[in-house]
């Protein structure tokens, strides 16, 4: 019975590392949420109180630290609420038409479009875009540090229990 957890589990977490990258999804959250199916599954005897609260202050971390880096770096840089908008709807064009390299090429397009659109000059216009885009690779380097954290002790913890 455990292995059918273990599985979904996995997909689950699979689904979560794709989401680091894919803003649609909630990367860190998918990952988190695939633990405590998982705990929840086998009666919260693998991973117990101790193990729950670690992964919780993990996936906060993770969700902090990248929603830090984001605003922070776009703020200061003056990026519109309108430029990081369409910065999202192009990297998520990108990413249907041509994958990972689409959303990244498609994200920082959109900050400078969107900026250009609402009234920016050039210039400006590109430092918010560069800008945004350092908040994003940042971040995600977090929460793939983080992440990667969880699944280890996760599939460490599952496997040798």
């Amino acid at each position: 019975m455990n292995i059918m957890y273990l599985i979904i589990s996995t997909i689950l977490i699979i689904a979560g590392l794709v989401g680091i990258f894919v803003p649609v999804l909630p990367g860190t959250w998918l990952v988190f949420g695939a633990i405590i199916f998982y705990a929840w599954g086998t009666g919260f005897q693998v991973f117990g109180v101790g193990y729950m609260i670690v992964f919780t202050l993990l996936a906060l971390a993770a969700w902090g630290i990248d929603y830090a880096a984001s605003f922070l770096t776009a703020k200061k840089y003056g990026a519109s609420k309108q430029g990081i908008i369409a910065s999202i709807v192009l990297g998520l064009i990108g990413l249907v038409v041509f994958s990972i390299p689409g959303l990244i090429i498609g994200q920082l397009a959109g900050i400078i479009l969107g900026e250009l659109y609402f009234g920016k000059e050039m210039k400006n216009a590109v430092k918010s875009g560069v800008a945004v885009f350092i908040g994003y690779l940042l971040g995600n380097v977090v929460k793939v540090f983080i992440c990667s954290i969880m699944v280890i002790i996760f599939y460490y913890r599952a496997l040798t229990f």
